[in-house]
């Protein structure tokens, strides 16, 4: 017996997928036939692809052809993402335009409004076969943008993934908006032109908002494409960005629908009431979207992705930390005031300061507020910025195309709350961001300071009278950036020092007196936190060094001989360290060739020793440090106390004394010499210390009226930071780090940073210290900027020689007339009264020779550097045309090759069903 087992038919089979698929709001399967009729259609004609071209020529024009893009020197689309809602303005409408009124012009609109699909589905098909379009327009645009950048460097992919995700979504926006645009129209042009109009309304937003700060104003302003998509160009993929776009994207799509289905009855008698109950259903969706929009930002606002390779955009624990302690009855309010406009060496750090005040806003939301002013010079913001809070412009030279300008800068930001205020009046290109924003913010959040005291010394860091000069010093800019942060005040070593104070910074010990370091000897033994700055050859001021006698402020005026200085030897046996002052550390490593220095100019980098900088937290994680004539620490042999390195050479160096390097002058004002021979030692030299551990503390003696001692009292925490050099914290480095020339880029010295390390780690404050271990690195287009260097320095090369040529020429003339007086001078034959005439005329006409020689070696020296910055200019010109080229024949490539194969398979498969003879 067989059985027979009879399966389903298959119509029976999808009948449970058909009834699923019909109860759902939306069928997939309708959707998809609508998309794949108006998608293809557009590819289908020559015209698709010509607009593809169009838009993505514009587009390279924007982000290659303007000269910011040079002028910036980064490896992102911050040029076009200046243009590109504008561009925006107009291809996307010229998409949009054909979506209902070329339905309506050619009449198959009633055939479309027949079929048996429902509005949403109709008006979905029809928004996501034209997003595809743009998509694929996106897609040829990246692929493009991807070959030109190609060679010229190494973009952040992250970053520019961030950056398309925000055009997409930009293009979903502004297509959403031109289909309403579309469905009122029968025409197309009127069609585009509604569509441009309806689109200018976020693109221009902007420009809509009151002049006056305040609600209103930010209120118009966060409706705008620019600042919605400001966070997606900068690499921050925001949550509030992405609500924003699709709840803009809901209320369109809807309102096209209510305007699809107005046409079935417009003209019937119940149009009144359909109006008004349309029109409260589009009231009530927008009142919700809204409201979302605003719940997103309000509680959600800070879910943000920092996107970039680099994280730009993250903050440190330590000021994620600091923001949650910001009083929520006690905001703080942050007013930017920046140019709008900066030379290229300004470019990263504007963008930088931008991005970070946005991110601490973001995060923080009630209790930071936030204002960004474009403040052109002599605008009203640029008047109230001087006004409010003495933020003047500040002429800053750029150097571009081997010319040099100069322009006026506003980049000074100002933090108030409550009566505390912190104003930074100038943002220098160095100047840590991050760690600048949080220490102001901590300041005037109410946070206690702790005090720094600055100990009295002939080095004058808080400045005072200069009696060899006459003239008043102003204060070292380490106690100007230690103000920022602390208490400081100034510690007279003439009494016993407080033992109140958090630390204590001692510039050049040795020029105490004795009285005076056995002050501080007291001091550190009750294990006063102390940073000693000992230089055995302050190259800032010779007169300091240890082995110099101690200068009288009254010795012009016949005033008595200054107390002569102490002896550190009970100071330094105290903390177990041997300093040998006549003794100064040499080292041939060098890691910046750009400069010629001496061996007496120490390196210290990551790249010279493995243990360069020791693994404590005040050197952990520096690259570059520098000292000029710096002194050698060792640990004494018999010292209990943890001794450990912070700064630390390799052994390609050695030593030499104060006494060989240096030679008497008049005055006592030492020179140094320049023919020392110098012999590698073969061992490494440690130049900066950390001195910690306990120490009995000194017992007091017993009062004559008392029989018992008096009780032992505990072990004393010695805390001491030594470093062997005080020219590395002078002021040279604090401009280097916030004014660094283009030229030496890579000069980025962790001098500054050391050096608060040392005095936070002491005072017990580190949370800034993770802070100036960042560094924010952008791509820049290292391409470029080799070639560009390459011939920067050829250049230079030119005039060198045209300078020395005419060095040569002159001193040629000038020997000739050396040669002819000497040659009268020597003639036997003539008198002494007729070689002194005859000396004197030949003086007079090889003068004149001379001075007319003169002329024209300068102009022959003026025409020949004309003409070498002629031809760099020239070079850099051909260079950046060079890629300007590539950016318009590159991208559309694609294009071109996908429309060659689409309709030369058209042409192909037409032939196929072709009768032959038709061909004959």
């Amino acid at each position: 017996m067989t059985t027979t087992i009879n399966s389903p038919a298959p119509e029976a089979a999808s009948r449970p997928r058909a009834a699923l698929a019909h109860r759902l709001p939306i069928r997939p399967h309708v959707v998809g036939a609508l998309f794949r009729r108006n998608f293809f259609a557009y590819f289908t004609n020559v015209s698709g692809y010509v607009f593809l071209m169009l838009f993505v020529l514009v587009c390279s024009a924007a982000q290659f052809w303007l000269p910011v893009f040079f002028a910036n020197n980064l490896a992102n689309l911050d040029p076009l993402n200046q243009w590109m809602p504008f561009i925006l303005l107009f291809f996307v409408p010229a998409i949009t335009m054909s979506a209902w009124a070329e339905e309506r012009k050619q009449g198959t609109e009633e055939l479309l409004l027949t079929l048996p699909a429902r509005d949403v589905e109709i008006v979905a098909g029809k928004y996501l076969a034209a997003l595809g379009i743009y998509t694929v327009a996106l897609a040829f645009l990246a692929v493009g943008f991807l070959m030109v950048f190609w060679g010229l460097g190494t973009p952040d992919v992250g970053l520019i993934v961030s950056t398309f995700l925000g055009y997409w979504l930009m293009g979903v926006m502004l297509i959403a908006i031109g289909m309403v645009a579309s469905v009122l129209s029968s025409n197309v042009t009127v069609a585009f032109i509604l569509g441009a109009v309806f689109c200018a309304v976020p693109v221009f937003a902007k420009l809509f908002g009151s002049p006056n700060a305040g609600w209103a104003r930010r209120s118009v302003e966060g409706l705008s494409i620019s600042e919605q998509f400001r966070g997606f160009g900068s690499g921050v993929i925001s949550l509030s960005g992405v609500v924003y776009f699709v709840a803009f994207v809901l209320a369109m799509l809807y309102l096209n629908m209510v305007l699809l289905g107005w046409r079935n009855w417009a003209g019937g008698p119940q149009r009144g009431k359909r109006w008004l109950h349309a029109g409260v259903r589009i009231a009530a969706m927008l009142v919700a979207l809204v409201s979302l929009d605003l719940f997103v930002q309000k509680t959600l606002g800070s879910w943000r992705i920092d996107a970039t390779e680099e994280q730009l955009h993250s903050l440190s624990p330590a000021s994620l930390s600091l923001i949650k302690k910001i009083p929520a009855e006690r905001p703080v309010f942050i007013q930017a005031y920046l140019s709008p406009e900066v030379p290229r060496e300004l470019v990263q750090t504007r963008l930088d300061l931008i991005d970070a005040l946005n991110e601490y806003a973001a995060i923080a939301g009630n209790r930071i507020q936030l204002k960004i002013f474009d403040a052109k010079v002599a605008s009203p913001a640029a008047r109230e910025a001087e006004k409010r809070f003495g933020i003047v412009p500040r002429r800053v030279a750029s150097f571009s195309d081997a010319r040099q300008t100069t322009s006026e800068v506003i980049m000074g930001v100002a933090f108030s709350s409550g009566l505390e205020e912190v104003v930074i009046p100038f943002f220098e290109r160095g100047l840590p961001i991050e760690y600048e924003i949080t220490r102001s913010i901590r300041v005037v959040s109410g946070t206690k300071r702790k005090k720094v005291g600055i100990l009295g010394t002939d080095a004058k860091l808080l400045g005072g009278m200069n009696f060899q000069s006459f003239s008043q010093e102003n204060e070292w800019l380490i106690v100007t950036e230690l103000k920022k942060q602390y208490e400081v005040t100034q510690i007279a070593a003439d009494v016993p020092i407080p033992t109140n104070l958090d630390a204590l910074v001692v510039a050049q010990p040795s020029s105490l007196t004795q009285k005076q370091i056995d002050n501080l000897t007291a001091y550190v033994r009750q294990g006063g936190p102390t940073v000693l700055l000992m230089d055995p050859l302050p190259m800032e001021d010779p007169s300091l060094a240890p082995r110099e006698q101690r200068q009288s402020p009254n010795a012009m005026f016949g005033g008595p001989p200054p107390e002569p200085k102490g002896k550190l030897d009970t100071l330094l046996d105290s903390i177990g360290l041997e300093w040998p002052d006549n003794q100064l550390v040499w080292n041939n490593f060098n890691p910046h060739k750009q400069l010629t220095v001496s061996p007496e100019v120490i390196f210290i980098g990551s790249s010279s020793t493995r243990d360069a900088f020791g693994d404590d937290p005040a050197s952990r994680g520096l690259q570059d440090v520098v000292l000029i004539g710096a002194g050698e620490l060792r640990r004494k042999a018999t010292s209990t106390l943890d001794f450990a390195p912070l700064l630390r050479t390799d052994e390609l160096g050695g030593t030499v004394t104060y006494e060989d390097l240096m030679s008497q002058g008049m005055a006592s004002v030492s020179g140094r010499r320049r023919d020392l021979v110098r012999q590698m030692s073969g061992r490494a030299y440690t130049l900066a210390a950390r001195l910690k551990g306990t120490l009995p503390a000194p017992t007091p003696p017993p009062a004559k009226d008392e029989k018992t001692p008096p009780p032992t009292p505990p072990p004393v925490e010695i805390k001491v930071i030594a470093v062997a050099d005080l020219d590395f914290i002078s002021d040279q480095f604090f401009r280097l780090r916030n004014n660094r020339p283009e030229e030496v880029e890579t000069l980025d010295f962790d001098n500054v940073s050391f050096m608060l390390n040392c005095v936070d780690e002491l005072a017990g404050d580190e949370s800034f210290i993770p802070l100036r271990r960042r560094r924010a690195r952008h791509r820049t287009l290292s391409a470029i900027e080799a070639q560009s260097r390459e011939i920067l320095k050829k250049t230079d090369e030119e005039l060198r020689e045209a300078d020395k040529e005419a060095v040569a020429e002159l001193k040629t003339a000038n020997d000739r007339l050396q040669e002819q007086i000497k040659q009268i001078s020597e003639n036997k034959d003539l008198d002494e009264r007729t070689k002194e005439t005859t000396a004197r005329y030949r003086q007079q006409v090889e003068n004149q020779r001379l001075e007319i020689a003169t002329v024209e070696i300068e102009n022959r020296k003026k025409q020949r550097i004309q003409e070498a910055q002629g031809r760099g200019e020239e070079s850099i010109r051909q260079l950046q045309d060079g890629v300007r080229a590539r950016a318009l024949i590159l991208p559309p490539l694609p294009i071109i090759l996908l429309a060659a194969f689409v309709f030369t398979t058209r042409v192909r498969r037409e032939k196929l069903g072709a009768n032959l003879n038709r061909y004959s």
